[in-house]
């Protein structure tokens, strides 16, 4: 059974979305431009999970609008 959320829900879902997809950008970035082999691994790991993160945010927002 869905959740209905109420709209500063799905405001608050949304700001988090776009907080991640800016940090995806962000670590993209930075990912191309680090010569330590210990943070890229890091970065990647970040893009990895902010990534799944964008995708259940999406979910997240598309099922409390049915």
């Amino acid at each position: 059974m869905a959740k209905e959320l109420a709209m500063h829900e799905k405001l608050e879902v949304h700001e988090v979305l776009i907080f991640k997809t800016s940090c995806i950008a962000k670590s993209k970035v930075f990912s191309g431009l680090v010569e330590d082999d210990e943070l890229r691994q890091l970065l990647e790991e970040d893009i990895k999970l902010s990534t799944k993160a964008v995708k259940d945010l999406r979910k997240v927002l598309a099922d409390a609008s049915k």
